[in-house]
């Protein structure tokens, strides 16, 4: 019997997903593939994260990922995106909630069923702006949840007090450093990686 082959993963969105603010360059995705090999799971991820992307800025390079999954069937996409949306440009949110409704639902229709996983967006030390994300997010849970879309929230959780709060207090006040997309990694990694597993445990025969 063959070796199992390693789950390409494409995950696309913003500065989180890129990892800005951490000066190690390993940020939450790095983070995740590492715990999912003390977990036995075996992960290629290819990131596609750009500082200041908002949702619909997002979708129109959705074409990134189908030239992955093109080349890698198997791949999966996990989306995380949200805060760029609600921030205010010239006295006005960059995109409204109909426009972030929108956005997830066309990268929803340009991605196979059971392929997709949306990880919400994180707090930031502004109030105003959290009411806003607050309200987005629940907005994107339930078109993921109409759509049968697993929808990972983080807002609440590093809300509470830790790492994530006082290094994107002590910073530019929405991009944490190390300590803070360690615990971004803690909160995601439970259902991302029991999903990526169900993936791969049908396509790839990882038993």
């Amino acid at each position: 019997m063959s070796e199992p082959r390693d789950l390409p993963v494409c995950v696309i969105g913003d500065s989180f997903v890129a990892g800005y603010g951490d000066e190690t360059g390993r940020g939450w995705t790095a983070l995740l593939v590492e715990e999912g090999s003390r977990a036995g799971l075996r992960l290629r991820f290819m990131v596609a994260g750009i500082g200041g992307d908002t949702s619909q800025m997002i979708l129109a390079r959705w074409d990134e990922v189908d030239r992955r999954r093109a080349a890698f069937p198997t791949t999966a996409v996990i989306a995380e995106f949200g805060v760029n949306d609600v921030m205010e440009h010239e006295g006005a949110v960059r995109v409204d909630e109909a426009g972030t409704v929108a956005a997830l639902r066309g990268m929803i229709a340009r991605t196979p069923e059971g392929r997709l996983l949306v990880v919400g967006p994180p707090p930031v030390v502004w109030d105003g702006v959290n009411e806003r994300i607050t309200a987005r997010a629940a907005a994107m849970a339930e078109v993921c949840a109409e759509a049968g879309v697993p929808f990972v929230p983080t807002f609440d959780r590093l809300l509470a007090g830790g790492a994530w709060m006082r290094e994107v207090t002590a910073g530019d006040g929405a991009h944490p450093g190390p300590a803070g997309y360690e615990e971004f990694a803690r909160v995601v990694a439970g259902p991302v990686l029991e999903w990526l597993r169900s993936l791969a445990d049908v396509e790839l025969g990882w038993r």
